[in-house]
């Protein structure tokens, strides 16, 4: 990200902000404030590709009834570990961040908890609910299918979902473990960015809509498609659909519409979540230490030429993290712009340190 591109939100100004468009967009104030956890956690972590850029799309689709404001989530079928709920067409982040609460819950009498969600939408970063059983020195995971903007291997047209997936486990002193990746070479949300910021992408992340290698990130709402990630990539992804879609009995593959694009459909995708309790296997504590043990050796490995240190999954996102809740959220000057044209249309007041300048200001 371009720092002389960017503006620096604190984060309860953000928070705050955030909520009150979806407040005016029609959500009750706690599912306004669960939509917002999802996305502010995402820009603290540097996730910027779903954080507060996907406010403007998730606001159409409730404008639009792709996503319904007053949604009424269900239990549908339930055994002491498990559970399916169904999300009667909530934003995915109000269905997400229910179902691994209820994962939590089935592991902590259980040991593992697993939940499956159909009739969802767009859940954002998946990362954000593993994240939700460390607190309960838990392992979480979470994944999603979704629209099919990937290409199966071998393949020149959109096919299957990137359908990302996360872990998340505790340590004693070195920060969370987390892994969050979609099962294409990049995910979508990081090309929009560079679309949004006028930069150009690697030739092996993206093909145009004639199948052809591009530099541009303008062709993927063209037409184009995600290249997985190998062989395995796409493995991974023919899984995502078959847990997250045909065993919670959601959509799957081209069933699943663009969620950006048609914003009156319904995406009725569908996620699990699952938790393990650590303390069910072994004290948490020594888990946290040994964690901490595996961190120390891996990081202590011979370097590559070139390379000044070994970074575990989802460090760096937990250092930026820590930074951007001290010094407040960047947010993409062009970010700002949308964010600022949608407050005027929702007649929603934007702090000072956001709006600058601008009119719309408290």
């Amino acid at each position: 990200m371009d720092v002389d591109r960017t503006r620096r939100v604190p984060e309860r100004d953000l928070r705050a902000f955030v909520q009150d468009v979806f407040a005016a967009a029609g959500l009750a104030p706690d599912d306004a404030a669960l939509v917002t956890d999802s996305l502010v956690a995402c820009d603290l972590r540097g996730t910027h590709s779903h954080g507060v850029i996907r406010v403007p799309f998730l606001v159409e689709r409730l404008r639009n009834g792709g996503a319904k404001r007053d949604a009424r989530l269900a239990i549908v079928e339930q055994a002491p570990g498990t559970a399916l709920v169904d999300g009667d067409g909530a934003l995915g982040p109000i269905t997400a961040t229910q179902a691994m609460a209820l994962a939590v819950d089935k592991a902590s009498r259980q040991g593992i908890g697993m939940v499956g969600v159909r009739n969802s939408d767009f859940i954002g970063a998946c990362a954000h609910y593993a994240m939700m059983a460390l607190p309960s020195d838990m392992i979480g995971i979470t994944w999603t299918n979704g629209f099919p903007g990937m290409t199966a291997w071998g393949g020149r047209r959109n096919a299957i979902g990137n359908n990302p997936i996360a872990f998340a486990a505790p340590s004693l002193t070195r920060g969370p473990v987390v892994l969050d990746m979609a099962l294409s070479v990049a995910a979508g949300g990081r090309i929009r960015i560079a679309a949004k910021n006028g930069d150009r992408i690697p030739t092996d992340w993206l093909l145009d809509r004639d199948g052809r290698s591009t530099d541009d990130p303008n062709a993927l709402t063209d037409g184009g498609a995600l290249l997985p990630l190998g062989y395995k990539g796409f493995g991974l992804a023919v899984f995502g659909e078959i847990l997250c879609g045909a065993l919670t009995g959601s959509r799957i593959l081209g069933e699943i519409p663009a969620w950006h694009e048609e914003t009156a459909a319904r995406v009725a995708n569908g996620h699990v979540h699952i938790a393990i309790d650590v303390a069910k296997f072994i004290d948490p504590q020594a888990f946290k230490a040994r964690v901490d043990v595996m961190i120390d050796l891996l990081k202590a490995a011979p370097l590559m030429p070139d390379v000044h240190e070994i970074l575990l999954p989802g460090e760096r996102a937990w250092k930026a993290h820590q930074v951007n809740q001290r010094d407040g959220v960047p947010i993409p000057e062009p970010v700002v712009v949308d964010l600022l044209a949608l407050a005027r249309q929702l007649r929603v007041r934007a702090p000072g340190t956001l709006a600058a300048s601008d009119a719309v200001t408290l």
